[in-house]
């Protein structure tokens, strides 16, 4: 509460083009974070942020020329009596008979403009002061703010002379009053004036209740406080200082680590003349509005970070929890059973082209493991589009409880280090498209291309092999046939054309049968090998296929909202640290 010169052509330091743009700035930033801590942080924080903002807002817009100094204590502090001393006329009844002061009364220095104010203080007794010890201690401040000017050579910039600035004084009613009407007055002003003036008396100053209750709550507006231990005079003089001492480390202990503990007296008028000389140079310097405005902000902003920290959490969901998500929708997509059916489709396929031409049709007539589920060539085709649907088993319990899980853990690991509330938040962010996911996963498998190059340029080979080794040994069989035909009827035989460049010589026939049906083996055996290889193949690209749309799924449905919830928590944290002054503002 010290006095500043100011630079400003009304003396209004606080109203500096500056100070303002950097006062709506992180009045702004606060209402960003609470936007963004809309369903995250506790509705009594943000309702409590919501009516401190709505009030800020309010006192900006009325008079800046009006300093409200508002009078806090309880039953019996002498608060009445203290303002009358300090005005120097009789405002506020002081009487024995308590509670004393049932409505607010106003001492008003300087109405002019002052009314819209007293208005929304919903102060109805209000008493204007012409002259006086306060009224002369503001035309003192007014006088040397503007000698200090002249001196420094900004005459020209300096506060006006004679009593320029207004002020306000309250006198309020009892903070601990039997009557809860007067005490939600009270409650209700704490938050609405410039300045803080806490009364408290030698018999009470280490009230516990009154000090949890009321001081410790605003320890951060230490700028716009002042305690005053009154009725000083009833302390012997030998015990003052350790009164007044133990009262400071009480204070202080509250919190307020700079707010001016005074001891005075209205009785003997002790101590008075400073706290006037504090009143007068607080509003000549026009500085409380802005004061209160920061303190407020920072307390906002404290709170809602005390009731939802956004810090902790990360910038970006960390791939290896993204891996893991995938692995569990993965087998929730049953990604495995589908990559098995398109290497079982592959040798289906070569078999049938490049098998052994006599057992060929048992593979025709078994059928495409891909068709059997819908997948493959006949769900590429046109025609089935979104509403095209898979044959594949239903999950069992264990896969979608795997599923579930992999959900929750993911949302886990992406929090760990985050607030309660907030992991709380990214948990329902991960959750809240759940009930798309079984369809979104089976329209992934059911869109995949897993029928591409299912051909492999080695069937036709083989098939040409194979129909000519049969050939070879049909052909040999045939021969031998039409002897044992001839021989049957006696009829003579052509002669029997012989292999002898073998260990034994062998006919020609019974070589084209014996190799026509190995020839046909062996290349059988061949193309089972060639074709369980490359089903591997296929296997594996689709697995990667296959995965990669499970990606596309998973990012969509489950990373993309938890992502925005990590942005806004980033958001949130930044903007908190901005109202709360311990960052600079952004610049737009």
């Amino acid at each position: 509460m010290s006095p500043r010169t100011s630079r400003s052509p009304r003396g209004a330091r606080a109203g500096s083009a500056e100070t303002l743009a950097t006062l709506a700035e992180r009045r702004d930033a606060l209402v960003r974070a609470r936007e963004d801590l809309g369903g995250i942080a506790p509705a009594d924080a943000l309702d409590a942020t919501g009516e401190m903002l709505e009030r800020l807002d309010a006192r900006t817009a009325l008079s800046a020329e009006h300093t409200v100094i508002g009078f806090f204590g309880a039953t019996g502090s002498g608060k009445s009596s203290l303002m009358n001393t300090l005005v120097g006329e009789e405002i506020s009844p002081a009487a024995v008979r308590r509670p004393t002061t049932r409505d607010p009364h106003a001492a008003v220095l300087d109405p002019a403009g002052a009314d819209a104010l007293l208005d929304w203080l919903e102060v109805a007794d209000r008493h204007e002061v012409q002259g006086g010890p306060l009224h002369d201690a503001l035309a003192q401040a007014a006088a040397d703010g503007a000698g200090r000017a002249a001196r420094a050579g900004r005459a020209g910039g300096a506060s006006g002379t004679g009593p320029a600035a207004g002020m306000v004084l309250l006198d309020l009613p009892d903070l601990d009053s039997v009557q809860e009407s007067h005490r939600d007055i009270a409650e209700r002003m704490t938050g609405m004036v410039d300045v803080l003036v806490w009364v408290t008396d030698p018999q009470k100053y280490a009230d516990r209740v009154l000090h949890r209750d009321f001081v410790e709550p605003f320890a951060g507006h230490d700028a716009v406080t002042l305690v005053l231990l009154n009725q000083i005079d009833t302390v012997r003089e030998d015990e003052r200082e350790s009164v007044h001492a133990s009262l400071e480390q009480i204070v202080r202990g509250d919190g307020l680590e700079h707010a001016p503990v005074l001891a005075v007296s209205a009785q003997t008028g002790a101590g008075l003349a400073e706290v006037r000389s504090r009143f007068a140079a607080v509003a000549q310097a026009r500085e409380a509005i802005a004061m209160r405005r920061r303190a407020d902000l920072r307390e906002a902003a404290t709170g809602l970070r005390e009731a939802a920290d956004p810090s902790g959490l990360p910038d970006r969901v960390p791939p290896a929890a993204e891996r893991s998500l995938e692995d569990a929708l993965g087998a929730a997509a049953r990604i495995e059973p589908v990559a098995e059916a398109v290497g079982k489709a592959y040798r289906h396929r070569a078999d049938a082209r490049s098998g052994w031409p006599v057992v060929r049709w048992l593979r025709r007539v078994r059928p495409d493991p891909l068709g059997r589920l819908h997948l493959g060539a006949d769900a590429s085709r046109g025609g089935r589009g979104a509403e095209a649907r898979s044959s594949l088993p239903v999950p069992d319990a264990a896969t979608s409880a795997r599923a579930s899980e992999g959900l929750r853990g993911f949302a886990d690991t992406v929090s760990r280090e985050g607030s309660a509330p907030w992991r709380a938040a990214v948990r329902r962010s991960a959750r809240s498209r759940e009930d798309e996911l079984p369809d979104a996963l089976d329209q992934a498998v059911v869109g995949a291309d897993l029928s591409r190059r299912t051909r492999g340029w080695w069937w036709p080979v083989l098939d040409v092999l194979q129909w000519l080794a049969m050939a070879a040994w049909v052909v040999g069989l045939g021969w031998l046939v039409l002897n044992a035909v001839l021989a049957f009827f006696q009829v003579p035989a052509p002669p029997m054309p012989m292999i002898r460049e073998l260990w034994v010589p062998i006919p020609l026939p019974t070589a084209l049968v014996v190799l026509g049906v190995g020839a046909g083996i062996l290349l059988a055996v061949l193309g089972g090998a060639l074709a369980a290889l490359v089903s591997r193949l296929h296997a594996a690209r689709a697995r990667r296929l296959l995965r990669a749309r499970v990606h596309e799924v998973a990012a969509d449905l489950v990373v993309g909202p938890v992502q925005d919830r990590l942005d806004a928590a980033r958001r949130s944290a930044t903007d908190l640290a901005e109202a709360g002054g311990d960052a600079p503002p952004r610049r737009v």
